[in-house]
């Protein structure tokens, strides 16, 4: 619980901090680029840990994990500017794609189902918890002592969770070896890294899409689903997919991915930077979104088996619509409060998904398999969030500039608009304020879809145990 609490604790608590960060070292038109890069390879490098995992067993991978973590991390702490930030983000994201995934699957091995339902619960909340102490982190570090101690203090949670983990011994033991897909994996990263990066322009800031980059980024996709096809251990288990269960798990999954980790890139970019309030109430305001997530994933846990893990996913993606509409359809009045309690709904609904997934997707494979399972699960959220605020924060770019242009306003005025405070201006915070009502247009699309998927999910089950 502890490893994955410092894992989940350092994606939220940049969250607050990016507008002072952006403002700080310039570079705006990178900003999504601090939450994409870290998400995509911490989701590319998950099946590989899962992998490694299910072959050397879970302890030895989870310290190797934990070490390049918090490696990486002081190297964003020290970080000269935005573009090396985001290159040891990245960095950062390859250990966190160790440690969610193979403790879950730690957890799926020592219980037994209806203990492993409640625990589920449990850990599901404690990424939830973290989720609402990273952001007030975050803000206490931006007044006081500078954002970069949002990596320093990584360092002595690291060192305390690998002593306590250091006596642990696997069971059952470690599996038999095998091959492993690195070449897979990095096709992957530098296909959609490539991709996204050329549809944002190459650097963003108002360029046309690159079209090198994108052939490159295609290309290289092209050659992971070849690859895919002839290796013994794939990077992305596509039998899996097969599965009638895991597919559309697996979907729904993508789909609320995006959602959440949206939420967290945008959502303190208005509170404090169009609103112009301080970071404790852009951290606040996110963090209420974990008040939601903590109470349905430990609901979720204990009635899961009474109540069908169908009925909470689509109870779930409700709460998600009612959430992203929230955003969408706010008041000219609305302030700090009316964002909270969309904040509030969508994290109600993360919480009444991903813990029934998780634990269905687990329960309908063996012990061989279960790690790649439960990477598989991880995999899909994150690369949601990854291609979503990557490609969210392109629209965001492309509607800002948009906005100045139709009201006579040089667009070159929203390519590093934010202040050292991480706040707008009277000129450029209505121009912001335009993209992110077509981030949030999207994002109530997006709700509905997932919606549509948890009531296919539930008409494709209906009449089956929901066990």
């Amino acid at each position: 619980m502890l490893a994955m609490f410092v894992a989940a604790m350092d994606s939220s608590v940049v969250s607050t901090a990016i507008p002072t960060i952006a403002g700080d070292l310039g570079g705006f038109a990178l900003y999504p680029w601090l939450i994409a890069g870290y998400l995509l390879t911490s989701t590319t490098t998950v099946p590989l840990w899962g992998r490694l995992a299910d072959i050397h067993g879970r302890r030895r991978v989870l310290l190797a994990g934990l070490t390049w973590f918090v490696v990486t991390s002081l190297l964003c702490a020290a970080a000269p500017d935005m573009a090396w930030l985001v290159a040891f983000r990245a960095l950062q994201g390859i250990g966190a794609g160790c440690v969610l995934p193979v403790a879950l699957t730690t957890v799926g091995d020592i219980f037994p189902i209806a203990q492993r339902a409640r625990l589920q619960g449990l850990f599901s909340s404690v990424w939830a918890v973290a989720a609402l102490a990273g952001p007030t982190l975050g803000a206490l570090f931006v007044t006081t002592i500078g954002w970069r101690w949002i990596f320093w203090v990584n360092l002595p949670i690291v060192v305390v969770t690998i002593a306590m983990l250091w006596e642990h011994r696997d069971a059952p033991p470690a599996g038999e070896g095998g091959r492993l897909d690195y070449l897979g994996a990095v096709a992957l990263t530098l296909g959609i890294g490539m991709l996204l990066f050329g549809l944002d322009g190459g650097a963003g800031g108002g360029r046309a899409p690159d079209l090198a980059l994108i052939s490159l980024g295609l290309a290289a996709l092209a050659f992971f689903a070849l690859a895919q096809r002839r290796t013994e251990h794939p990077t992305i288990p596509f039998t899996l997919l097969r599965h009638p269960i895991i597919g559309p798990a697996t979907a729904a999954a993508f789909l609320a991915g995006i959602v959440m980790f949206a939420l967290n890139a945008f959502v303190p970019l208005y509170v404090q930077g169009v609103l112009q309030r301080s970071s404790f109430e852009a951290g606040t305001t996110v963090s209420i979104a974990s008040l939601g997530w903590t109470g349905a994933a430990i609901f979720s846990g204990r009635v899961l088996l009474r109540l069908g893990y169908q009925r909470l996913v689509v109870t779930g993606a409700l709460s998600m619509v009612i959430g992203s509409a929230l955003l969408l359809f706010r008041p000219p009045a609305a302030g700090v409060g009316w964002v909270a309690a969309a904040a509030f709904f969508i994290g109600l609904g993360m919480g009444q998904l991903q813990t029934p997934l998780l634990i269905v997707i687990q329960s309908v494979v063996d012990w061989s398999s279960r790690g790649a399972a439960t990477a598989l699960n991880q995999f899909s959220r994150t690369i949601g969030g990854a291609v979503g605020v990557s490609l969210l924060g392109a629209l965001l770019g492309a509607r800002a500039r948009a906005a100045a242009t139709a009201h006579g306003v040089d667009p070159g005025t929203v390519a590093n608009p934010l202040s050292s405070r991480g706040h707008l201006d009277a000129v450029t915070a209505p121009l912001v304020d335009d993209g992110l009502r077509a981030v949030y247009a999207v994002l109530l699309l997006i709700s509905l879809v997932t919606l549509a998927t948890a009531l296919a999910i539930l008409s494709a089950n209906r009449g089956r145990p929901s066990h």
